[in-house]
């Protein structure tokens, strides 16, 4: 099926009152995973890699966002279902530009802490630029406090404001529109606790859809609230992740390591194949949000 508009499959979702999911793809095992499960489930989907994973310091060698980007989009081209391939909160200027290159049809810039002028303005120069090549642009107004999973507090986060929203989308001209309403970045214990009667300024106000991030830490019954005062994308990707390390870690914890084949472990498939474990783990899971949000089934046969 061809690559899809996230804009438009956000706007049908906006008039049918359901979400569809971004989950935030880690590796090769997880980006399959969440196409398999939106097959299965008959659901559109949005997968894709986050920005500032991609460019974290951290890594020893820095991740080409055009291997990544060509990977995301080899694989939507592929899906049987509607797919867009988002590049999720990329801070740097330079890696949003080589996504729109690599094959994202959808970018997110977002660097904490910056000026709000100055976003304002790089957030317009990224539209302008953006629009002329068919991609979409999601923003984020008022900023999430993020959680520190191994610790347990967090930042400090400021909601999103319904009139500098309406002002930003004007003058920006973004597709879409992330907001504060009390959600939590990488938030595990605890939920989050929304706040409707904001969610109902913003979504009256805005032109645009509006989208939910730190999705992991919002109670099932919260995101079926939120979605009926007006989200209609909701950003999932820690709860991918634990997932994933919670599969392997059983798997390791039932296996003798060091007699395995390790031919059959990694790459032979099925049970005796950690990294299908995993995969398949992930699978199931995407098919949980797909569920809750409303999102199966709303491919025609």
């Amino acid at each position: 099926m061809p690559l899809v508009s996230m804009s438009k499959m956000l706007a049908h979702a906006r008039k049918e009152r359901y979400a569809i999911g971004y989950f935030e793809a880690f590796n090769m095992d997880a980006l399959l995973a969440v196409i398999s499960a939106a097959e299965q489930a008959k659901s559109p989907v949005i997968i894709g890699f986050g920005g500032q994973f991609l460019s974290s310091p951290k890594h020893e060698a820095p991740e080409n966002v055009y291997v990544f980007g060509a990977v995301a989009l080899e694989a939507a081209m592929r899906s049987k279902v509607p797919t867009a391939v988002l590049l999720n909160e990329a801070d740097q200027l330079t890696m949003i530009y080589d996504g729109m290159q690599a094959g994202f049809n959808a970018v997110m810039y977002q660097k904490p802490g910056e000026d709000f002028q100055k976003i304002r303005s790089i957030t317009k120069e990224i539209c302008e630029k953006a629009h002329r090549l068919g991609i979409d642009v999601e923003s984020e107004i008022g900023e999430l406090p993020i959680a520190d999973i191994a610790t347990g507090k967090q930042t400090i986060g400021a909601n999103t404001d319904p009139d500098i929203a309406l002002e930003f989308i004007d003058y920006t001209g973004i597709d879409a529109l992330a907001v504060a309403i009390g959600n939590i970045h990488l938030l595990e214990t605890g939920k989050s606790e929304l706040d409707y009667e904001l969610l109902k300024k913003l979504n009256d106000k805005s032109p645009v859809p509006l989208v939910l991030h730190g999705g992991t830490g919002i109670s099932d019954e919260d995101v079926r609230k939120a979605i009926s005062a007006g989200i209609v994308k909701v950003n999932v990707g820690t709860a991918l992740k634990r997932t994933y390390i919670n599969a392997i870690d059983r798997f390791c914890r039932n296996k003798d390591l060091v007699e395995v084949d390790p031919h059959i472990t990694i790459g032979w498939g099925g049970q005796d194949d950690m990294l299908s474990c995993g995969r398949a783990a992930v699978a199931s899971k995407v098919l949980e949000y797909i569920d809750l949000l409303g999102s199966a089934n709303r491919v025609p046969n």
